[in-house]
């Protein structure tokens, strides 16, 4: 048997609710009345046909300018491939710089779909051939790291060295089981921008096999683990842009044209600065002219900005899910967890961050897609509600004590850890805290400054936190990023784990969707770890002139060399 297929690969980021992906789409310009609110699509074609970035075509922006923009939080370790590196913000800071690592050589339209980025690969086939699946493609010859060390066959192999061992390697990184299965890894024909990946067993959950490179010099552990932390050691890395400067007291990165920079077309900006703001900072910022664009989701952006001169609130909708998360080596109760699910009313929670801009959609069932997307279920356990929660406690030998459980002397109970003072955030606590109050678990407020969320969310270092999540293109693929054990620290289920294995294994697309909503339905049931509870709007308010610049859905900023190249200004 001879197959060749087309892959979609999962796009996994972190970040908080307040946090939103931007890229460049085929859609229409700013909204002209600049009000917010909408309706959830049903369906992709809307949801693309929708969109707004004020699109312009290349030719006609000014050559230079600067770009001024902000995140939550910049570093403190750059390193985008570590655990405590991989967060929203820094993805989206130094997405423009490390191609390569980062999204591989493939780009994802609005809609999901990929095809190769010829930046960096020029031909690629995948094929499975009497049992036995390789990937052969060649990388652009011109294609180099900023130190001029070339992305060849030995910086796939590099990011092969990191990734293979897993969990236990010694790298700090979220585990790819795929990197674990392959076999081999050679230049064909003594040609090492041709490369050949020959897998121990196929892998069908990702058709652009292998495409990932890392500078060779990755691979001592001590500069991978801890050699980019408050150092973005761009050298490393490879785009069309490259590290100006980091002002480490100031948390400002600037970005300039990377000189080494081989594709077609060159940045048009001169400069993009981000700027590390909490979210009261960064309304004001742009309401004072220290910032061109800010990403936002809720009616305190929105209620600051609206009606500003010479501003687009350009509109979209999130390809995320914000969920309430736990870290369950610190929650390590069972019982605990699954009661907080029950007695979660998920719809009051959205409510609170939506209902003030009108926001309408369905509440969402599944960390692994949004309700448009083929092959979507709601996977949330049915046993809902107060009632259904004092059962699983009571069950699990706990017995009201005052106003809450208790078991072994211990209050049913955690810290919820938040960051920052944004009153929606305030908000969403104190509802959460008074549902959970009625069903007897206890809830305090581990409140942090926005800029700790990097190492917090990357290190695990909390007990639950409000989190958000993208939804990938593929939703089997991203069933191993959620429910195994490697990922949540050990914690699972061997049943579950095998399902996953099994998903990977699987040839048809329908099957491996039927498997990942059964791993789904079960972790949610015999786990409970993460309770999705919204999707949500985006929403960009824009500089009236910035083009190519808003909304993004499966097109995040960090998975086209192009993307940044086609931001500019209008004369």
């Amino acid at each position: 048997m001879n197959v060749q297929r087309t892959f979609n690969r999962r796009t996994m980021l972190t970040g908080t609710v307040a946090l939103g992906s931007v890229g460049l789409l085929a859609a229409c310009g700013g909204s002209k009345d600049n009000k917010a609110g909408g309706k959830a699509a049903t369906n992709a074609e809307d949801l693309v046909n929708n969109l707004q970035i004020n699109k312009q075509d290349y030719s006609s922006l000014k050559k230079g300018g600067e770009l001024k923009l902000s995140v939550s939080a910049l570093g403190p370790d750059f390193n985008t491939m570590t655990q405590s590196g991989y967060t929203s913000s820094n993805l989206e800071a130094v997405g423009g710089c490390n191609i390569p690592a980062t999204m591989g050589f493939y780009n994802l339209d609005p809609a999901g779909e990929d095809s190769m980025n010829k930046d960096f690969c020029l031909e690629y086939k995948v094929e499975t051939k009497d049992g036995v699946q390789t990937a052969e493609y060649k990388i652009n010859p011109k294609a180099v790291f900023n130190d001029g060390t070339p992305v060849d066959v030995e910086a796939v192999k590099a990011y092969w060295e990191i990734y293979k061992g897993g969990g236990d390697s010694g790298y700090s990184i979220i585990p790819n089981p795929f990197w674990g299965q392959i076999e081999s890894i050679e230049a064909v024909d003594g040609d090492k921008f041709h490369v050949k990946i020959t897998m121990a067993t196929p892998y069908y959950l990702s058709e652009v096999i292998g495409t990932y490179a890392a500078h060779p010099a990755l691979i001592d552990k001590e500069l991978f683990n801890t050699g980019f932390v408050d150092k973005p050691l761009d050298k490393y890395w490879s785009g069309p842009y490259k590290v100006g400067n980091w002002n480490s007291s100031e948390k400002t990165l600037t970005l300039v044209p990377n000189d080494k920079w081989w594709g077609e077309k060159k940045p048009l900006l001169d400069r993009i600065v981000w700027r590390q703001m909490d979210p009261d900072s960064y309304r004001a910022g742009f309401k004072n002219g220290e910032l061109d664009a800010i990403t936002f989701v809720g009616a305190a952006t929105y209620n600051t900005v609206k009606g500003q001169s010479g501003t687009d609130i350009r509109t979209g909708q999130r390809t995320n899910v914000d969920n309430l998360q736990f870290n369950a080596t610190r929650v390590t109760d069972l019982a605990l967890r699954r009661a907080t699910f029950a007695a979660t009313d998920r719809e009051q929670l959205a409510k609170v961050i939506y209902s003030q801009i009108g926001w309408e959609e369905p509440m969402p069932g599944s960390m692994l897609a949004m309700p448009f997307q083929k092959g979507y279920e709601d996977n949330v356990p049915k046993n809902s509600g107060v009632d259904a929660a004092k059962k699983i406690l009571e069950e699990a030998g706990y017995t009201m004590s005052g106003e809450y459980y208790q078991k072994d002397g211990k209050t049913a109970g955690f810290a919820i850890t938040t960051f920052g003072s944004d009153a929606t955030t305030n908000a969403k606590f104190q509802n959460l805290e008074q549902q959970l109050k009625k069903a007897g678990i206890k809830v305090t407020n581990d409140n942090q400054p926005d800029a700790n969320y990097n190492s917090v969310a990357g290190t695990k270092s909390y007990e639950c936190l409000f989190n958000s999540w993208g939804v990938g293109a593929n939703l089997a693929d991203s069933a191993q990023y959620f429910y195994t054990k490697d990922i949540n620290n050990g914690v699972g289920d061997d049943e579950i784990d095998k399902l996953v294995a099994k998903i990977s294994e699987t040839e048809s697309k329908d099957e491996q969707i039927k498997l990942a909503n059964q791993v789904e339905k079960l972790h949610m049931e015999k786990v409970a770890i993460y309770l999705p509870y919204a999707n949500g709007p985006e929403y960009t308010a824009a500089k009236s002139k910035l083009a190519n610049y808003g909304p993004s859905l499966f097109r995040t900023t960090y998975t086209n060399a192009e993307y940044w190249v086609n931001v500019g200004w209008q004369e």
